[in-house]
């Protein structure tokens, strides 16, 4: 009986011991090979991914982003209910492009506003959020009414519409 308890002829189960160890190894080795591989081919197909300069929100050609808000009677400023104002939270103080897509009754926008502010109005203690301020005045007489306004924005990050009014 060799030492240790192990059965059997010890030259030949050290070396069934040791290609078993090698292929193992060789086997993890591989895996790690085509890790490596994949992560230099993440880093070629998008190389922004280490290196994300921030975004100039000054700059008419940097990216942009878009969506769809929908002003209602719930977002009545005054007892008349002839404003509609909202703060769409962005990330972002860039250039501002709004249109106007639809509005029910047809015809009861007078004006709208859409551009950049930060809104202090916060009550999570001072904070201060970038984004879009809209405004839009209704006609009088040519109500309840449902507004919906498409924003563009150069840098938002993302588009919340929030609770707050500036």
């Amino acid at each position: 009986m060799n030492a240790g308890g192990w059965r059997g002829h010890g030259k030949f189960s050290y070396t069934v011991a040791m290609v078993a160890d090698r292929e193992g190894i060789m086997r993890a080795g591989r895996h790690s090979a085509w890790a490596a591989i994949g992560a230099i081919g993440f880093l070629l197909a998008d190389p922004g991914a280490l290196s994300a300069a921030p975004c100039d929100q000054y700059d008419p050609a940097a990216p942009v982003r878009t969506a769809r808000i929908t002003l209602s009677s719930s977002d009545s400023v005054d007892e008349q209910r002839d404003e509609l104002r909202s703060f769409v939270a962005t990330g972002s103080l860039g250039h501002v492009d709004a249109r106007l897509l639809s509005s029910v009754p047809r015809g009861a926008v007078r004006s709208f506003f859409a551009g950049p502010l930060v809104s202090r109005h916060s009550p999570n203690y001072g904070e201060e959020l970038k984004g879009i301020a809209v405004s839009v005045t209704v006609q009088p007489g040519r109500r309840p009414v449902s507004v919906v306004i498409g924003l563009r924005q150069v840098c938002a990050q993302y588009f919340r519409n929030s609770f707050l009014y500036y």
